[in-house]
């Protein structure tokens, strides 16, 4: 096994990882320097992990054919034996199909440039595009390697069954992988998308058909959720031994954070004038924002009983949600250190900050996911605030966007302690108030455009 034989392959395989994260920086560097080893380097780095996965798929199928006892996966599952066809399932429903599902998510983000809908984009936009989308994936898959590649599956075992101990994994066990790399695929899309400010109208196709695809995925995902997770048996307690339960959880919020909120922010924000009275506006937000992170998120973390009845769950609430709070307000100094390519900057990274907050967080502890309901019921906010507050833009109707949004941001918080599940809950309900909210000023800005056509055309 590699663990084995070739100890350096799965750390070689996490340095390829953060490789891809920094690809962008790394590409332009080696631009600069314009020499025949820098040309050979970026093409190492972006083909790196993809030829490891299928080194890693060859050595697995080289096993079975061969039905190689010393390979843990076929000592567990096959035994001895002469090989089958029926054997080859195993490839698919086993660590192997982690492996093959992982491998189709790098290929799609690097042959990404050449999808269909960028066909008339410029080549430095798809070229931006395909390095925003490895840096997506790349952040992804660094934080869930240790689920989707523990590292028990890549080491000979110390003792040999004479008979297997299980039967070969069905086919029903792929569901939650499948729906992993959909949203890492669509979900990295939006993702790239979002980040192209300046880029015009060459993505908006693009956008619309991953942003469908993504709230599909995450309504079978949600569904899935409510079939296979046993309430009774208290899941959440268990949730770090339940493998692709809890890099699931965090792809279907960062799905549904980039298709409701995130994405269609970048059109709406590019609609704001110079912003007279930012400054009250950003302290209104960030105030607001923190409060509901950090009222809502202790009452998460005292449901699910694993740190006691008394102020356990409180105090280890409080240090996540503080955590994350006080990260979105450091950001806020990143533009005035140049990084403001955004229509309104710092809104911008304090909405990254609350998005990856958990994902992050959960390389540490992870309960870190009980951010996600107060996280998708403050992000709203950070697009509505500045139409209602800033006093150099005709700000939407109350009754038609902002009270409708409260009330139901209110009942949202609320209502999910009502049931025998409040996290499920607030999965199944918190997602409404962005997409109320994205749908009322996307409304908003069509009507003021459709009255200025009016205007222009009776002049």
């Amino acid at each position: 096994m590699l663990g084995d034989t070739m100890p350096w392959f799965l750390p070689l395989f996490v340095f390829g990882l953060f490789a891809w994260i920094f690809y962008e920086a790394i590409e332009k560097y080696a631009n600069r320097k314009d020499t025949p080893f820098w040309w050979k380097a970026i093409f190492v780095i972006r083909w790196l992990p993809p030829i490891q996965l299928i080194f890693m798929l060859i050595i697995r199928l080289i096993s079975l054919l061969r039905r190689d006892l010393v390979h843990i996966e076929i000592a567990q599952y096959l035994g001895p034996g002469e090989f089958s066809s029926h054997d080859l399932k195993l490839m698919i429903t086993g660590d192997g199909g982690v492996e093959l599902t992982v491998l189709v998510i790098f290929l799609f983000a690097l042959f990404s440039e050449r999808l269909p809908s960028l066909k008339n984009a410029r080549s430095d936009l798809r070229q931006g595009f395909r390095n925003r989308l490895m840096m997506f994936s790349g952040l992804i898959l660094l934080s869930s390697s240790t689920i989707l590649f523990p590292e028990s599956a890549y080491y000979a075992p110390s003792t040999l069954p004479v008979h297997p101990i299980g039967m070969i994994p069905a086919w029903d066990t792929l569901v939650p992988l499948l729906l992993f790399a959909g949203l890492t695929m669509f979900g990295g899309e939006l993702f790239a998308i979002s980040t192209l400010f300046f880029a015009g109208e060459n993505f908006q196709t693009l956008a619309r058909r991953a942003r469908n695809k993504v709230l599909l995925l995450a309504l079978v995902t949600l569904v899935w959720f409510s079939l296979e997770l046993d309430v009774n048996e208290g899941w959440l307690q268990k949730i770090p031994e339940l493998g692709l339960l809890l890099p699931l959880i965090l792809m279907l919020h960062m799905g549904l954070c980039l298709a409701l909120i995130i994405q269609p922010a970048v059109r709406i924000e590019s609609e704001l004038n110079h912003g007279e009275g930012r400054s009250w506006g950003m302290l209104v937000l960030s105030a607001a924002m923190a409060l509901v992170v950090l009222v809502l998120t202790p009452l998460h973390f005292d449901q699910i009983g694993v740190f006691g009845s008394g102020l356990g769950p409180y105090v280890y609430g409080v240090w996540v949600a503080a955590v994350t709070v006080s990260v979105m307000m450091l950001v806020q100094f990143l533009p005035a250190l140049g990084f403001d390519a955004a229509p309104r900057p710092e809104i911008w990274w304090m909405k990254m900050t609350l998005v990856f907050s958990p994902v992050l967080l959960c390389l540490f502890t992870p309960f870190a996911l009980l951010l996600i309901p107060a996280i998708w019921l403050a992000l709203p906010w950070s697009s509505l605030t500045p139409w209602f507050i800033e006093r150099d833009v005709a700000s939407p109707s109350a009754s038609f966007v902002l009270y409708p949004v409260l009330f139901i941001t209110v009942m949202c918080a609320i209502l999910p302690f009502s049931w025998d599940e409040p996290f499920l809950a607030s999965l199944w309900l918190g997602w409404i108030p962005g997409a109320m909210a994205s749908v009322g000023l996307t409304l908003h800005i069509k009507q003021r455009g459709m009255n200025s056509s009016q205007l222009s055309a009776e002049e």
